[in-house]
């Protein structure tokens, strides 16, 4: 099998959703099973879910990634487990237990699957421990909320845990979450549809315009589903760099920060995308397939496929050389070759 790796999938281990209908609803995430037997997560937010075999079943999980051709995939806890809104003590087990399920079988997979974990944001102390606890387990990095508790990302308290996340070489990956506007986007699940690029913007362009990307020049930041509205919106936030003294405080305008975040191909369309890879160069784009929600990609490598334009070089950096540069995984790199 040719390298090809999967940097945006979401793993919810069977002992964990166990965990969750016997005492879920002490931490604020019930578990709730339709009348039609589909599961889900509920969360003061929304309803997480449905949750089928791929989100626990390795076996299941192994299948979709031989059919797809996609030799590692790197396993993320689902957004209804940070616990943000729950009290940090009393959900930190969880989050535990979570991230230490993922490194369990990544430890264990010879290559198959990276992970990262995640961590308590709205408990500094809680939040290092945990950083030293994923850098020790081998998992490449941590998943977080496009805000905390409404707090947005460029908040100074959070400034703590991205020198910890910094310092330790951990990628982060920036996953919407609690999304701006959703008392006015309940219907029609705009929520993920619209909500989700829409709270992704948001935190990017605060992490730029506040002069955090500044301040953490090492920081490795991937923006979920492909950049949210960032890249096509990027002349207007220039405008406003310009003509605005607020909009200064950075050290540069905001498209020179484009190229210090990752981007997935989560995007549900090739012209998009190619504007995207055109925007900020196929090394800054790594394959995502948001595996198992119902909002994945049916085909993670179709939108790439169709661009007349991709390159056999570009191509490869879309596969695999993003992805191992973000996570750091240039030792599953050089294992990988081997093998073919």
């Amino acid at each position: 099998m040719s390298i090809c790796i999967d940097a945006h999938s979401h793993f919810l281990p069977a002992s964990i959703l166990d965990l969750l209908r016997r005492d879920g609803a002490r931490y604020g995430t019930p578990v709730q099973v339709r009348d039609d037997g589909r599961i889900f997560v509920i969360t003061p937010e929304r309803p997480w879910g449905p949750i089928g075999p791929g989100f626990y079943d390795l076996d299941f999980r192994r299948r979709y990634l031989a059919g797809h051709g996609i030799s590692t995939q790197v396993l993320t806890p689902p957004p209804f487990l940070f616990y943000y809104w729950a009290d940090p003590q009393a959900s930190y087990g969880i989050i535990r237990a979570e991230n230490d399920a993922i490194a369990e079988i990544v430890n264990g997979s010879a290559g198959r699957f990276a992970g990262l974990g995640t961590v308590p944001m709205h408990d500094a102390k809680l939040a290092l421990r945990e950083c030293d606890s994923i850098k020790r387990s081998g998992l490449c990095g941590v998943e977080i909320g496009s805000n905390v508790n409404g707090v947005d990302l460029d908040d100074e308290r959070f400034w703590p845990i991205f020198e910890a996340l910094e310092s330790l070489g951990l990628a982060v990956l920036i996953h919407p979450h609690n999304v701006v506007g959703s008392d006015r986007m309940r219907e029609f699940h705009l929520q993920n549809l619209v909500g989700f690029p829409a709270d992704t913007t948001l935190a990017a362009a605060r992490l730029v315009f506040s002069g955090v990307l500044d301040r953490f020049p090492n920081l490795k930041l991937c923006l979920g589903q492909a950049g949210g509205f960032l890249p096509y919106i990027m002349g207007r936030l220039d405008r406003g760099f310009a003509v605005r003294p607020e909009c200064r405080r950075a050290l540069g305008k905001p498209s020179e920060y484009l190229r210090r975040f990752y981007y997935d191909t989560i995007i549900h369309g090739p012209g998009p995308l190619a504007f995207l890879i055109e925007t900020v160069g196929a090394d800054r784009v790594m394959l995502g397939s948001d595996f198992p929600f119902d909002m994945e990609l049916s085909d993670p490598r179709a939108d790439w496929r169709e661009q007349p334009r991709i390159t056999e070089e570009s191509g490869d950096w879309l596969r695999h050389r993003t992805a191992c540069a973000f996570f750091g995984m240039g030792q599953a790199q050089d294992r990988f070759r081997a093998d073919e």
